[in-house]
């Protein structure tokens, strides 16, 4: 079994104890701590996974270093911690993430330009978009100078691809079939 697939079923079981107590935000908030930490240290990583590490003391650095999160992060972290599987904390959190997500009706659009976007552009996008993805819109923004102009929008799996690159692209495609000019 593929450790996103693992991860996935960890996350919905949180995800469902998290519904039930009310407290989805809560262990959000925690689930982006706990991946923040593990990305500011490598070390932490690396010690966490290798195979002499009992699991008494990984709880024991877990409850140091996560003293503040929320009771059903600090048992998902131990069981993780038990049963070995600490590498997929981050597959784990985006797939809780995705699910917190669902349940509020908001979907992650991933939005690529070749300059960032000032609050009112992300303001029009958010309202060109909504009424087509029928759900609220939370913006994560890249830039990429190589799309040159225009905007790429990922939403799930759906891609709107409105860049100067691509159209380019296109339009050099129609005049080596011969069907512009």
């Amino acid at each position: 079994m593929t450790s996103s697939v693992v991860a996935k079923r960890y996350a919905k079981a949180l995800f469902e104890v998290a519904a039930e107590q009310k407290c989805l935000d809560g262990v959000e908030r925690d689930l982006k701590k706990v991946t923040a930490t593990f990305n500011a240290s490598p070390e932490l990583v690396a010690w966490v996974g290798h195979p002499s590490t009992s699991s008494a003391q990984k709880r024991e650095v877990f409850d140091k270093l996560f003293a503040d999160v929320n009771q059903y992060t600090k048992n998902l972290l131990y069981v993780l911690a038990d049963r070995r599987r600490e590498n997929i904390v981050f597959d784990l959190a985006q797939a809780f993430n995705e699910l917190a997500n669902e349940a509020r009706g908001i979907a992650e659009a991933q939005v690529t330009t070749a300059f960032p976007l000032t609050e009112e552009n992300k303001a029009e996008i958010v309202q060109a978009f909504e009424p087509i993805i029928g759900k609220k819109i939370k913006i994560t923004e890249k830039v990429d100078s190589d799309i040159l102009g225009g905007v790429i929008v990922q939403v799930g799996d759906r891609l709107f691809d409105g860049s100067l690159k691509t159209k380019l692209a296109r339009f050099q495609d129609g005049l080596k079939l011969g069907r512009i000019g």
